[in-house]
């Protein structure tokens, strides 16, 4: 089996946010399990100079209607397995400071930008002679190449993943000629969707399968309520909707051996994990107490993340008492409120706007109680983290928040919240400071939670018959 991995942000080489971090360990881990898998992405100039690879084609051609563009791919390599990956390097489009655009917005061109990508992963097939099976193919910016696989004769199979269909590249229908589509053509009708060019919509219809990456998600996104629009067009495709919760690398996100932590911890010897909860309350300048559970969130500060509902429990959930610990940057809005929360509770509250990846590790390894409020997280990975790390998290009850944490079992593994009300999260916050203070069941559910394998293994299992299923169901549309 033969994949093509599409993606436009992968770590460790460009990382905006949960893609970049499935982009970087799936492919590793398909590979594992005997996969033959390579992994194309733009050379964005967040890449770093030393990561670029070699040089392997000096003019790939990439060829739209009227007109012909040429780009230069270099070839480098991911984890252990030595995946390749290869890098489309055009200036025009991908020599920027921000991956997507400034504020987290999208560049005046990016309808052009993520056309042309589309273009350029297809062409380096034939080019490097990759032969590929299936072509799994990631989030809005890959969405128009499932159609333009469709509409070709010798097209292949494809999987189109939606990691957050809050994000589904809108633009105006007069960008078609600019994106090399023909408004009367077929390739209009794929892309088009409510009166405007919509690329994950492009997807979604195009692509021989879906899956969204975790299983309530994709229950979520076929309705009204989590669809962002879209809820009619997935749920005509139900059939073809597979959910697969995402994985984490216990390699690199393990307290035993995390080189940004001041000690290290594992189960059985947990003693480094208050050695590492001193050092923060140190480092964010909070009184130094074993005794006051140390709630955080590492996140990005926009309006999914339920970051106004935290913001309204704060100041409550600190006369528990609490110390709340923030790190993440976003919307100016959600940013400066929380800042202003951090100088009125100087004593009770450090605000880091900012991103800082040493310090998101000391805080998942420093914390006792990791939330996550968030109104729809298709999958999160900070609860695996923060799992991972012995910190317990409380979370609302949605997407694959539901499917990882569980309070309501007789083996619970965190708190979970069902309304997304202040009342709501702050009787979830009181319950995990109640279950703190009681050391034995904080002990017995602290190892619970750093018993949990989230690891990619099943995973990449489940994604490998998807796409035995996509080579199935391609056989028969044809």
């Amino acid at each position: 089996m033969k994949v093509l991995f599409v993606a436009n942000e992968v770590a460790p080489f460009a990382k905006v946010g949960g893609l970049a971090d499935v982009a970087g360990s799936l492919p590793p881990a398909l590979a594992e399990l005997g996969v033959d898998v390579s992994v194309v992405m733009p050379l964005h100039q967040q890449v770093p100079t030393d990561v670029h690879g070699e040089l392997v084609l000096d003019a790939l051609e990439v060829k739209a209607p009227h007109e012909t563009r040429r780009a230069s791919v270099l070839e480098a390599s991911l984890g252990d397995a030595g995946v390749p990956v290869y890098l489309i390097r055009y200036g025009p489009y991908f020599d920027r400071p921000k991956v997507y655009g400034p504020g987290g917005g999208d560049y005046p061109d990016s309808a052009q930008r993520y056309a042309f990508f589309a273009r350029a992963a297809l062409a380096l097939i034939p080019a490097l002679g990759l032969d590929a099976d299936v072509i799994h193919c990631h989030d809005w910016p890959t969405g128009l190449l499932p159609a333009f696989e469709r509409l070709s004769p010798h097209g292949r199979p494809t999987v189109y993943t939606i990691h957050n269909l809050g994000y589904q590249g809108h633009f105006e229908l007069e960008v078609a000629p600019r994106i090399g589509i023909d408004p009367a053509s077929k390739a209009m009708r794929l892309v088009a969707c409510d009166g405007c060019i919509n690329y994950m919509a492009a997807g979604i219809r195009s692509a021989t399968v879906l899956s969204t990456v975790s299983e309530r998600y994709a229950q979520e996104v076929q309705t009204p309520d989590f669809g962002e629009g879209l809820d009619g067009l997935l749920r005509s495709r139900a059939a073809d909707l597979y959910g697969i919760i995402n994985g984490i690398d216990y390699e690199q996100w393990n307290p035993a051996t995390d080189p940004a932590l001041p000690d290290h911890f594992a189960p059985g010897a947990m003693s480094g994990k208050q050695v590492c909860k001193a050092a923060l309350q140190r480092e964010m300048g909070l009184p130094v107490d074993p005794d006051v559970p140390l709630v955080s969130a590492v996140t990005r500060l926009v309006w999914q993340k339920g970051l106004d509902v935290l913001a309204q429990v704060l100041p409550r959930a600190a006369k528990l008492p609490i110390q709340f610990v923030l790190l993440g940057t976003g919307e100016p809005a959600v940013e400066d409120s929380y800042r202003l929360l951090g100088r009125r509770h100087p004593e009770a509250m450090a605000i880091n706007i900012r991103y800082d990846e040493g310090l998101a590790r000391r805080i998942y390894a420093g914390s006792d109680i990791f939330v996550m409020p968030s109104r729809y997280e298709p999958c999160g990975l900070g609860q695996m983290i923060s799992m991972a790390y012995g910190t317990v998290p409380v979370v609302h009850a949605t997407g694959g928040l539901a499917d990882t944490v569980v309070e309501a079992s007789t083996e619970p593994t965190g708190f979970v919240f069902h309304g997304l009300a202040a009342a709501d999260l702050l009787f979830a916050l009181e319950r995990a400071v109640l279950a703190f203070r009681d050391r034995p069941r904080w002990e017995t559910l602290v190892a619970r939670c750093m018993a949990q394998d989230f690891s990619w293994g099943e995973s990449a299992r489940k994604y490998a018959d998807l796409y035995e299923t996509a080579l199935a169901r391609h056989g028969c549309r044809a």
